[in-house]
């Protein structure tokens, strides 16, 4: 069993999600959600994050 109580066997779970803003700081956004096992990109009107593989194995 995992920490949520599902069998370690059973497949992945995708989650994804979009939040949109009108106006928004990048920096201030991804110093935000940064996390040791988050990697976060920021482009010209984005902010991305991703859980890091080498931590969720």
């Amino acid at each position: 069993m995992d920490l949520d109580g599902f069998p370690l066997d059973r497949p992945e779970i995708a989650e994804h999600f979009v939040f949109e803003f009108r106006d928004f700081d990048r920096e201030k956004v991804a110093s935000r959600i940064e996390q040791p096992d988050v990697i976060v990109t920021t482009g010209v009107g984005f902010v991305a994050a991703a859980l890091d593989p080498d931590e969720w194995h």
